[in-house]
């Protein structure tokens, strides 16, 4: 019966070690997300001169480098943050990588599944 119980647990565990997001930064824990496509989701503030840009992608393959994950990440922010600047009619900057925050959340057996992706995005002059 215990062994039931402890199988039932570690079948619990790993079931949501499998759906866990990547976890959004403080400041932007709770604020409405918006969908751009099938695997991304975003939220903005925007300031004077651009807007910050929260994304978070769901890959649609696990895997397991972690170069090829950041990269699918910053590749489904810029989408983002272009077709943004494209609503508004207004170019953008490129983004350097210092100010880029990444997270990434892997399964139990260490595959990414996620990630959030955060950066200020300025306007061009």
């Amino acid at each position: 019966m215990k062994s039931t119980k402890a199988l039932a647990a570690i079948a619990c565990l790993a079931a949501a070690a499998c759906t866990t997001p990547a976890p959004a930064p403080a400041p932007y824990a709770g604020l409405q997300m918006s969908t751009y496509d099938t695997d991304t989701e975003y939220t903005t503030t925007y300031t004077a001169d651009g807007f910050t840009l929260l994304v978070n992608y769901r890959y649609e393959r696990l895997t397991v480098r972690a170069s090829a994950a950041a990269a699918q990440c910053k590749a489904a922010l810029a989408s983002v943050a272009n077709s943004l600047a494209e609503r508004r009619q207004r170019q953008i900057e490129p983004v350097t990588e210092q100010s880029i925050h990444l997270t990434t959340s892997r399964t139990w057996y260490g595959k990414v599944t996620a990630c959030s992706i955060t950066a200020p995005i300025a306007w061009k002059r």
